[in-house]
C-alpha cells in the first residue's frame, strides 16, 4: 500500500512538472480526471489519519499518514488550481445582439458518411457561416447540391495529399487569404474574410496535427508557432486595429498544456478564449474516437462497448475572439458519427 502511494505521488510530480514530455502532454489532456483521482487518495488518507489520532497506536504510522495526507492535499490543490485558472472568466454578451452573424463549427470526422444527418443539423441551426474540419472528397460530392441550394459562397483549404480539408460555407462573400501564402505541413489553418453589410469578419479555421505519434506531436507544436507568427507578422498589418477576428479550431491540445498556454499568452492582448466560459466544456470523446477510427484495429466487441463508457473526454476545441467581437448565444452541438462536439454562436 505504501509503495503504491509513493508511485502515485511520483507520477503526480512527473505529470505536473514535466509537461513538455510527450506522454505527459497526452495525460495532462485529462487533468480533471487526475484531480478526482488524487482527491480520492487525499480523502482516503484523511480518514486513516483521523482514525489513527484516536487509536493511540504506533506514532510512526500517524506521522506516515500525515505525510501522505499533506502531499495528496498539495497535489489536489495544484490540479484544482489548474482547472480553476482556466474556467473562471465570462466573455459572453449578456444582451441580445443586433446585426449578428450566426456561425456553426465542428470537426465532422473524415469518415462520417451520415450526410443526411449533417444536412439536417445545418438546416436546424440555420447558420450564416458553416466551418468544418476533416472535410473529405465524399463530403464534397454528397453535399454539393445541398450547399449550392443554401449557401451562395463556399471555399476550402487543402493541406496536402495526405490530409483532409477545412471548408467554409457562407451566405455572404468570402475572401480566402490562405491562397496568398505557401502551403505545407507547417500551415494547418485557413484564413478567411466574410463580409456582411460591409462589415469584415476575419476567421481563422485551425486544425493542427493530432499528436497520435511523437512526430505528429512535434508537428502540432510547430504549427502553433507558425500560426502565432503569421497572426502578428503576416496578417496584422492587413487589418484595422479594432478588426473583428474569430479563431475556431480543433486545437488538438488541451488548456492545461504548456503549448496551449504559450500560444494563448502570446495572444492575450489581442484575443480571448470564449470557451473558458461554459464550465467543463469537454468537446472530444476518446471512447468515440477509438470506436469509429479505422486506424485503430480493435475487435468488434470492443468497438461496440467502448462507446458506452462516458468518461475520458477532453477540451481540445476552442473559440477565440478579439475584444471587438461580441459573442452571444453560444452552445455546444454534436454531429452524429463524430468524436468531437462543435459550437454554434452568434457574433456582432
Amino acid at each position: 500500500m505504501i509503495f503504491l502511494n509513493i508511485i502515485v505521488l511520483l507520477s503526480a510530480y512527473w505529470l505536473y512538472f514535466f509537461r513538455e514530455n510527450y506522454i505527459c502532454e497526452l495525460l495532462i489532456s485529462f487533468l480533471p480526471y487526475f484531480w478526482a483521482f488524487f482527491f480520492c487518495f487525499f480523502i482516503w488518507w484523511l480518514i486513516i489519519f483521523w482514525k489513527r489520532i484516536f487509536s493511540h497506536g504506533d506514532m510512526s504510522k500517524l506521522y506516515l499518514s500525515a505525510f501522505f495526507l499533506i502531499f495528496f492535499w498539495i497535489v489536489s490543490f495544484l490540479f484544482i488550481h489548474e482547472l480553476n485558472s482556466f474556467y473562471h472568466r465570462d466573455y459572453l454578451n449578456k444582451e441580445e445582439l443586433d446585426g449578428w452573424l450566426k456561425v456553426m463549427y465542428s470537426n465532422i470526422f473524415k469518415w462520417n458518411y451520415d450526410f443526411e444527418w449533417i444536412e439536417g443539423k445545418i438546416l436546424q441551426e440555420d447558420p450564416d457561416v458553416v466551418m468544418f474540419v476533416e472535410y473529405s472528397d465524399e463530403h464534397e460530392e454528397w453535399l454539393k447540391d445541398f450547399v449550392s441550394e443554401n449557401f451562395q459562397y463556399w471555399d476550402k483549404t487543402n493541406w496536402s495529399r495526405i490530409y483532409w480539408w477545412s471548408v467554409v460555407y457562407s451566405k455572404y462573400p468570402i475572401t480566402n487569404f490562405y491562397k496568398d501564402f505557401q502551403q505545407d505541413w507547417t500551415w494547418r489553418y485557413g484564413y478567411f474574410k466574410v463580409e456582411k453589410e460591409w462589415i469584415p469578419y476575419y476567421f481563422y479555421l485551425v486544425h493542427t496535427s493530432s499528436p497520435v505519434s511523437l512526430g505528429d506531436y512535434t508537428k502540432r507544436n510547430q504549427q502553433l508557432i507558425t500560426l502565432k507568427k503569421d497572426f502578428f507578422q503576416l496578417h496584422e498589418s492587413e487589418r484595422a486595429g479594432d478588426s473583428k477576428i474569430i479563431m475556431v479550431w480543433d486545437f488538438n491540445v488541451s488548456p492545461w498544456s504548456v503549448f496551449y498556454k504559450r500560444f494563448a499568452s502570446a495572444l492575450e492582448n489581442k484575443m480571448r478564449n470564449i470557451t473558458r466560459t461554459p464550465n467543463i466544456l469537454f468537446t472530444w470523446n476518446l471512447s468515440e474516437m477509438l470506436s469509429i477510427h479505422k486506424d485503430f484495429n480493435f475487435p468488434s466487441w470492443f468497438k461496440n462497448n467502448i462507446k458506452k463508457i462516458p468518461i475520458l473526454r477532453s477540451h481540445i476545441d476552442q473559440l477565440f475572439a478579439s475584444s471587438s467581437v461580441k459573442v452571444w448565444n453560444f452552445k455546444k452541438i454534436h454531429l452524429n458519427w463524430s468524436d468531437h462536439d462543435g459550437f454554434v454562436f452568434e457574433i456582432e
